[in-house]
């Protein structure tokens, strides 16, 4: 129950951010974000905090409580996104990597925090540099994001992110290659029109299938679940699916996202029956996107951690050098990469916080016998692990020829 219950909070942290980040630019670009990395992230700053620090970062997480979502950081890190690259299995190729990045010489992680990161999120802890070479450290950290998503987010850390008085570095990277269970035939997919939020059009390559589909029709909107392959276990496997909601009016992009930050149980739509499709297209496409993400999380209500003054961050790191030396985060990167074609999806996503040291001071389901969904103008995607209810990846795409 406690794990349900924070998993409802992620889902609802990622509508409200998507939600923010699309209203920044009157929803013009495409968006890709992992709210489960950033989620991750979040839980490894909060087990080093404490005070007023720590009741925000669990308030910031959701109403269920700081040990609900500890829980469900760990039943992710172990369990829901557990490493898997066995081609032989026909399920989703995962891997999810957390990092603890702290200065040799500086500061040192606390043993308790060390141990805790370690047995409950897989965090491996590793010394370095940043006092007397932090661009060569900065470096070594690009190497491992690199590593860690399969070489699809590349030089993450840009210049000037890392300096000599960066302490330490809480680092997550996620990549996730699906195969869909139904895959479409590449000799079906046509340059269609899709509609642009200014009124123009673009000629993109859309897929297609005659085979039927789990879609709902709602008010103001459908939703379509495109189900991954699952892997070894059977039902007891890992159940990965991409659902896209499309609004029915062209420019209705906006409003559906407002009402489901407002309402994410609007989100909880139960999927299970087929059925038959007349017209079906979706398109294909690729997004990358990358954010300085502190301005987000401080909008979403995560401020103390940023406040060099105010900042408890105690229970992680200890000074080497000065009794009085307190730590706060400088600065929050996040990218995510998705990519959707024929064969089924490849993502990826980083998250990093960077600490510096400081001195004190409703909607009704219509039933119909055959359903058109053509996703020709802009609409919102998320893809989710089903048995926990995690959203892995979320976006919106207002122009796939980009």
């Amino acid at each position: 129950m406690e794990i349900a219950e924070a998993g409802r909070g992620e889902v609802a942290f990622a509508m409200r951010a998507l939600h923010h980040l699309a209203r920044l630019d009157a929803g013009a670009s495409n968006l890709a974000i992992s709210p489960l990395s950033i989620h991750a992230a979040t839980v490894l700053l909060g087990a080093g905090a404490r005070g007023a620090t720590l009741d925000e970062i669990v308030a910031f997480l959701g109403p269920g409580g700081g040990r609900s979502h500890a829980l469900l950081a760990s039943h992710v890190a172990l369990r829901v996104l557990a490493d898997s690259d066995d081609t032989g299995d026909a399920g989703p190729k995962v891997r999810f990597a957390n990092s603890v990045w702290v200065d040799v010489q500086a500061a040192r992680l606390k043993d308790d925090y060390a141990r805790v990161v370690a047995e409950h999120y897989r965090a491996q802890a590793r010394t370095v540099h940043f006092k007397t070479m932090p661009e060569q450290t900065r470096g070594v950290i690009n190497q491992w994001f690199s590593a860690a998503t399969a070489g699809l987010i590349k030089d993450f850390l840009p210049p000037g992110s890392v300096s000599a008085n960066t302490r330490c570095i809480l680092a997550n990277a996620l990549y996730f290659k699906g195969v869909w269970e139904r895959k479409f035939d590449a000799q079906h997919t046509q340059p269609r029109t899709f509609h642009l939020p200014d009124y123009t059009e673009v000629l993109v390559p859309f897929m297609s299938s005659r085979e039927s589909q789990y879609i709902d029709c709602c008010t103001d909107w459908k939703v379509l679940k495109l189900r991954y392959a699952c892997g070894r276990g059977g039902a007891r496997a890992r159940q990965f699916a991409m659902y896209v909601y499309l609004p029915n009016q062209r420019h209705g992009l906006h409003s559906m996202l407002q009402q489901l930050a407002s309402n994410p149980e609007l989100l909880s739509k139960d999927l299970r029956r087929a059925v038959p499709v007349g017209d079906f297209r979706v398109p294909k496409f690729t997004i990358s996107y990358k954010t300085e993400a502190t301005g987000l999380l401080r909008s979403l209500g995560l401020r103390l951690p940023f406040d060099e003054g105010a900042a408890d961050l105690s229970e992680m790191l200890e000074s080497t050098k000065t009794a009085d030396e307190r730590f706060f985060v400088s600065n929050v990167y996040h990218q995510s990469l998705v990519e959707v074609n024929e064969e089924g999806t490849v993502a990826a996503a980083a998250t990093m916080f960077g600490c510096l040291a400081g001195s004190s001071p409703s909607m009704f389901s219509t039933p119909v016998p055959v359903v058109d969904f053509v996703a020709d103008h802009p609409f919102m995607y998320l893809i989710k692990e089903e048995r926990s209810g995690v959203v892995v990846f979320a976006g919106q795409v207002v122009n796939p020829s980009l």
